[in-house]
């Protein structure tokens, strides 16, 4: 018998989808009605935590918890701002740990640095002027009375005016 070299090995690839092994949410746009836009019970959940934790917690606690208020951030990061905006104004004490929120210079900015590139990156894309009527009918104000911070982007007036309904 003599030695005969093993024929070459072909790799073998595998093709699949990732999406059909993960559901992933869908990517608003046009044709998503807002109705559909996703907020899940565990979404609202930590979206009351990162607004509870930052409102009841000191400057130097909250740099302690940074990662975990970031790891929050990211995991409703598909949630659209607006559907944010009714969560944490849907009641009084979310309202008021809002505006606890605003009158601490660090901790607005840090609540703002999130929430306010999302409004922006929602602007720019024109969704904010797409779900407005909608939007404005759910927190049950006139849409024209937002109109004016969509098109300013002002958005700590924005939610100034929300937190103050």
């Amino acid at each position: 018998m003599h030695d005969c070299p093993a024929p070459p090995v072909k790799p073998i690839h595998f093709h699949f989808n990732l999406g059909s092994i993960i559901k992933l949410p869908p990517k608003p746009g046009k044709d998503i009605p807002y109705s559909e836009l996703i907020c899940t019970d565990q979404d609202k959940a930590y979206i009351v935590e990162i607004i509870t934790t930052i409102a009841d917690n000191s400057k130097f606690s909250l740099l302690l918890k940074q990662t975990h208020l970031k790891n929050l951030g990211a995991l409703i990061n598909h949630v659209h701002p607006y559907k944010f905006l009714v969560v944490a104004t849907s009641s009084p004490q979310l309202k008021a740990a809002i505006a606890l929120i605003f009158d601490d210079y660090f901790k607005k900015n840090g609540f703002m640095d999130g929430l306010g590139a999302r409004l922006s990156t929602e602007a720019e894309k024109g969704s904010l002027e797409q779900y407005l009527p909608q939007f404005a009918a759910e927190i049950g104000i006139p849409a024209e009375e937002i109109q004016p911070f969509l098109r300013s982007r002002e958005w700590d007036g924005f939610i100034h005016f929300l937190i103050n309904l």
